[in-house]
């Protein structure tokens, strides 16, 4: 699902059917913004140019979210500023056309770029970089761990048998498979051993 954060009081109409394909949360204060920043992961900011020290911090944080920025009127000094981190630049009035269009071009960005990239909870896994992501943080792994994670997530919610894990790990053994597991299950994947079927299951609702 394709999540945006709004922060513009035009914007919070209920009404407004713009948002009617996408995950929409709404923030009222600048604080707001950290706090539902901190609880989720977004993946577009539509945001009052007035938040731009909060976008800022995030962006600071490797917070690589797009982000469009809505003035109230326009000036050269604000739309250098704004594209100094942000990826847009919108002035009041706003037609939801323009909008429409604009989230619409940003959810195909993501879309095709994640065409390469397994999503798991809050979680990214890059196919071709072979790096995990919680959110814009990068988790760091052991090789063993970065490819048994790609098993896993390339047979979710079905059993994944020890034997071809073995073939695919180097020097792995009973002992340090578990490690694996163990490690993988404390940073937030959700993986059992099957006894009958000699498997691992990683599970995904």
């Amino acid at each position: 699902m394709f999540r945006i954060l709004v922060f513009e009081e035009t914007l919070f109409l209920p009404e407004n059917r713009l948002f009617s394909p996408y995950e929409v949360d709404f923030a009222k204060t600048q604080e707001e913004i950290l706090d539902l920043t901190y609880q989720h992961t977004y993946n577009l900011y539509l945001v009052n140019l007035y938040a731009f020290p909060t976008i800022e911090a995030l962006k600071q944080a490797d917070d690589t979210t797009p982000t469009v920025f809505i003035d109230e009127f326009y000036t050269l000094k604000n739309l250098k500023k704004a594209l100094s981190i942000g990826d847009d630049y919108l002035v009041k009035p706003l037609y939801l056309e323009d909008l429409s269009i604009r989230i619409a071009y940003y959810y195909r960005k993501l879309f095709n770029h994640q065409k390469n990239i397994i999503s798991y909870k809050d979680f990214y896994f890059h196919l071709h970089t072979k790096q995990l992501f919680l959110g814009t943080q990068k988790i760091k792994l052991s090789p063993n761990e970065l490819k048994l994670l790609e098993l896993l997530l390339s047979h979710i919610n079905r059993p994944l048998s020890k034997e071809l894990i073995n073939d695919r790990l180097e020097s792995t053994s009973s002992g340090s498979l578990r490690v694996y597991i163990s490690k993988l299950n404390k940073i937030g994947f959700e993986i059992t051993y099957d006894r009958a079927l000699s498997s691992y299951i990683l599970h995904f609702p």
